[in-house]
């Protein structure tokens, strides 16, 4: 039975509501607060251009129409630029099923649909929004003929009935999504209220005479910059631990791993859930991530990707995890319970001995010494500067660690079933990859470093563009000679 050709749900217009509305919400709301409008007179120009987005939201609604046949997804797109996909079913990797709040109160669903053609410079990927009816009549399409599969995919929301498959469950309890929260890197959290601040203080033009920059005043004066910033950076590391533990407990509630022999299903979530459904024959490898204090701790989060599936983009809601928080002495035998592949070990070649210094060479570590000298000059010769120096003195501290750690990281190896890669400073991932899916090994060095027989190795296998190679740098040449000995061609 054929579907389509059909438009999506409305809903549609405003999946990304919050994104494209936020600024002018906070906007409306100052004004309230304050009793004028004044910040949205200002500002009309920056508004007008958060607008852009919904329009452009509406006209692809409009213009949009998908079918579904026996053989293909179709795609018709487009008012002026008519565009026209097909998808062969046959390279459909996941169909991911999610919801966010809105989803939730009009019942409606968000298709996520990747296939194999996302390792090319095209972007097959396909999102669409549909009512529950329609949605999981397009996902039943999507996967109809599936070996294994037939009913495994469909879940809870389909059937209207508790979940039948066969398989072994893993359920993750709230104490772990809380700890993963504890125990993630702040370094995003950081850069992303670095970037709120900045943008506020852009958009709704805080003047020099407001209390909050009055008040700030005050401190650095009495404190100097030099403290003034190692308390706001504690304070921010404060309220970036609580919003993590927050964060991870409502965005991975009811994380759950379903293994029917055939495939993996995936489901989380309390504000916006999702669902997905792996073949295992799909899967290229796993990577093992973790943050400082997960290494402390021995855990870390295992992750999956596969061909045509995988984080690509800012836009991606996709979402690779396997296991949110995972013990260390845990990670080989749960990737060889998938995958049989991954069983098989062999002994890491280190970096190199005596390439210590050749993690120094790089833009990072000389940025961190220039800093460093500027709040050295800055906390003699200028004004409330007299502690400066010690945020420059822990950036510099900061980056040799960093340098150290990812020289202790570097590792390489590969055999008949698996090919693992280690790199990474502070936040360390391990990656295997099955031998069968690994594409080449390119090796590279400067005329002095290969004299030494130290090399750096590029791994390129399949999985999304954005995840496709990786390099582990500074490692003996027989480290490449025994990954290239073992390809599989």
């Amino acid at each position: 039975m054929d579907f389509g050709p059909k438009r999506g749900h409305p809903l549609f217009i405003v999946d990304h509501f919050f994104k494209d509305f936020a600024l002018l919400m906070i906007a409306l709301v100052i004004g309230l607060v304050q009793g004028e409008m004044r910040v949205l007179y200002e500002n009309a120009v920056v508004l007008a251009a958060v607008l852009l987005g919904p329009v452009q939201r509406i006209i692809q609604y409009f213009t949009t129409y998908y079918s579904v046949d026996s053989e293909k997804l179709t795609i018709k797109s487009g008012l002026f630029k008519k565009t026209h996909l097909d998808v062969p079913l046959s390279t459909i990797t996941t169909v991911d099923v999610s919801q966010n709040v809105l989803h939730q109160i009009f019942g409606v669903y968000r298709l996520n649909v990747d296939n194999a053609g996302n390792l090319s410079a095209a972007n097959t990927k396909v999102t669409m929004t549909f009512g529950k009816d329609a949605a999981f009549a397009v996902k039943d399409l999507l996967i109809q003929g599936r070996t294994g599969l037939d009913g495994f995919n469909l879940g809870e929301e389909s059937t209207g009935s508790i979940e039948t498959a066969e398989g072994k469950r893993t359920i993750v309890s709230p104490k772990d999504l809380i700890l993963l929260g504890l125990l993630k890197s702040k370094g995003l959290f950081f850069a992303q209220l670095l970037a709120l601040i900045t943008t506020l203080t852009a958009a709704f033009n805080i003047s020099a005479g407001s209390m909050l920059v009055h008040y700030s005043t005050d401190l650095i004066y009495n404190l100097g910059i030099g403290l003034f910033l190692l308390c706001m950076l504690f304070i921010t590391f404060g309220v970036a631990t609580v919003c993590g533990m927050v964060g991870s407990l409502v965005r991975y509630y009811g994380f759950e791993i379903l293994d029917n022999g055939e495939a993996i299903r995936i489901q989380y979530g309390l504000l916006t859930k999702k669902k997905y459904t792996m073949q295992k024959n799909r899967i290229s490898g796993f990577y093992y991530e973790q943050s400082l204090l997960m290494r402390l701790c021995g855990m870390g989060s295992l992750n999956l990707f596969a061909i045509g599936y995988g984080p690509e983009g800012e836009d991606s809601s996709e979402e690779p995890m396997v296991f949110p928080l995972l013990k260390q002495t845990q990670v080989r035998d749960t990737m060889a319970a998938f995958l049989p592949q991954m069983a098989q070990t062999s002994g890491y070649h280190k970096a190199a001995k005596g390439a210590l210094h050749y993690f120094f060479y790089g833009f990072g570590f000389m940025l961190a010494i220039v800093l460093f000298g500027v709040s050295v000059y800055c906390s003699f010769y200028a004004e409330n500067c007299q502690h400066l120096w010690i945020i420059g003195i822990l950036l510099l501290l900061y980056s040799v660690a960093g340098r150290i750690q990812a020289y202790r990281h570097a590792a390489l190896y590969g055999n008949d079933s698996n090919i693992s890669l280690v790199y990474g400073g502070f936040k360390k991932t391990t990656i295997f990859v099955k031998a069968t899916h690994v594409e080449s090994v390119t090796v590279s060095a400067s005329r002095w470093k290969a004299k030494k027989g130290i090399v750096s190795v590029t791994v390129c296998y399949l999985a999304p563009s954005a995840f496709a190679s990786r390099t582990v740098k500074n490692v003996p040449l027989a480290a490449f000679e025994e990954v290239r000995n073992k390809l599989i061609y």
